[in-house]
């Protein structure tokens, strides 16, 4: 066929599908990208999901254009006296609320990160210049406070759950106070609801901060979520700041010890079982960064931890506290009763806890002489991981489609450290793409030997395909933790497509 015939190329052009559906993208299929059903999926009687995209933002003239429109409507709106207390008047503040379009979702525009956050009109008033000292009553229609928990709290599930946080805010118990958390909650909301940063909310959380007294664990809360909004949003140097200052606030206290939680529960369970998640979220987060980073500086890692594991999800979230389960108990659980089960939050801390004893097994730089010793020490504890997962925590996805948002988390880390340690010494070239992520790492000078060249190879493979498989989820809506971005990006969905089709086409 002549290719520089010019209607040859329109015809191309007119029957290119530029958007595949979910289970033809998650196969690697040609799509034609017909709605509401493609061809595809008529054909073999499959659901049709397409991941509505989110490109094509407002930029900045036409955020600007958007404030004036809301100022005008809050300024008729006093001048009629129906306007609301909570909310600011934007025309007298303008020019000290700079909000800052979040730059990068395009990205993941196509995986609809932040589909999570659907807060109707509401997502479209401007922002309260209350102060931290929120009351509760403001707090159950807080739009913000609403976008943190419906779109933020199960990815990072570490403060009170909402009927619980609303309560204890109202009647707070005489050793904490929790309104400077409401900042930081309402920061991270904003993010989710208006995929801005908003100075404004940065300086009432840093307000908030002083608020507290530096010997309260509410601090270490409120630090920690700062600190993930802040790299979230490429603030690095401040985020690990903010992780640095908690980390010493926790140690101080005693976090980790498992009489702190009892000692400041308040008499409270649910209140007990969230110190236990805020340090707990603490070291996955602080492991999260020494990998991101390439720092390999663990501090939290290193500090050794006697409390207790998190219960699962639906218990916190009920108030149902049931008797904590120990690190001990977690590591010897293929000897417990069959009727002995461990949440979701517990999984994943032992993940990362591998992923990061597989990783210290072998050099930063690895070579030729460490060929064996990744496949023999670091792949056994990544293996005993899998193998030792139950038949309930296998399936990310259950039956009705929900997912399990902590155990997806937990298989992250996993297949990373597998494609870390296997990568630089597998037949897999290191592509100039990968300089985008600061999870990559530069591969050895020399190579192993041929004879397990190739079973590095098939392993980095293996946890490819396990983290597209992952990626690929037909969720709705589909949003997950922001530390699964740069997991994403170091071997990016798009990049383990081409590893894996490039190695197809050599061997072949």
């Amino acid at each position: 066929m002549d290719s520089s015939n010019p209607s040859t190329r329109q015809t191309r052009a007119g029957t290119r599908s530029s958007l595949a559906c979910l289970p033809c993208r998650s196969k690697h299929l040609k799509c034609d990208g017909k709605r509401p059903q493609c061809g595809r999926c008529i054909e073999f009687e499959k659901q049709c999901d397409f991941a509505p995209s989110r490109r094509g933002g407002l930029d900045r003239a036409a955020l600007a254009e958007r404030r004036k429109r809301l100022a005008a409507e809050v300024h008729e709106s006093d001048s009629n006296g129906s306007s609301t207390p909570h909310l600011e008047q934007i025309s007298q503040h303008q020019s000290e609320d700079v909000s800052i379009p979040i730059q990068g979702w395009e990205l993941f525009d196509d995986f609809n990160l932040l589909d999570g956050a659907t807060l109707g009109d509401d997502s479209s008033q401007p922002i309260s210049r209350s102060s931290p000292q929120s009351h509760a009553g403001d707090l159950e229609t807080d739009p913000l406070i609403k976008s943190y928990y419906e779109s933020f709290h199960n990815l990072h599930p570490l403060l009170l759950p909402r009927a619980a946080f609303l309560r204890l805010v109202k009647d707070p118990p005489s050793t904490f106070n929790f309104s400077p958390l409401t900042a930081v909650m309402r920061l991270i909301g904003n993010i989710y609801a208006r995929q801005e940063w908003s100075i404004l909310l940065k300086d009432q959380t840093e307000e908030g901060l002083l608020q507290l007294s530096p010997d309260s664990p509410v601090l270490v809360q409120c630090r920690l979520l700062y600190s993930i909004a802040l790299f979230w949003n490429n603030f690095k140097d401040e985020a690990k700041h903010q992780m640095d200052c908690a980390t010493e606030v926790a140690e101080r206290l005693g976090m980790h010890k498992s009489e702190f939680s009892r000692q400041y529960n308040a008499g409270e369970p649910v209140l007990e079982e969230s110190w236990r998640r805020t340090w707990w979220m603490l070291y996955i987060i602080d492991a999260y960064y020494a990998g991101t980073l390439g720092t390999m500086n663990f501090r939290v890692g290193n500090i050794e931890a006697t409390v207790e594991l998190p219960c699962e999800e639906r218990e916190y979230e009920l108030e149902v506290i049931p008797q904590p389960q120990t690190l001990e108990d977690f590591d010897s659980r293929e000897f417990a009763p069959s009727n002995v089960t461990f949440s979701s939050f517990a999984y994943l801390i032992s993940a990362v806890r591998c992923a990061a004893l597989a990783i210290s097994t072998v050099p930063k730089v690895a070579s030729k002489e460490d060929s064996a010793q990744v496949i023999h020490s670091a792949d056994s504890i990544i293996d005993a991981w899998s193998l030792l997962l139950p038949k309930e925590r296998r399936n990310v996805m259950s039956k009705t489609g929900q997912i399990d948002e902590l155990m997806f988390q937990a298989h992250l880390p996993i297949g990373v450290a597998s494609i870390g340690l296997h990568s630089p010494l597998s037949d897999l070239r290191f592509n100039p793409v990968e300089d985008m992520s600061s999870c990559a790492r530069e591969p050895p000078v020399d190579n192993p030997s041929s004879d397990l060249v190739n079973v590095h190879t098939v392993r980095v493979l293996r946890a490819v395909e396990s983290q597209i498989h992952l990626l690929a989820l037909p969720s709705r809506p589909f949003h997950h933790t922001p530390r699964s971005r740069p997991a994403w990006s170091a071997r990016g969905p798009l990049r383990c497509f081409q590893l894996v089709t490039s190695y197809c086409k050599a061997s072949s």
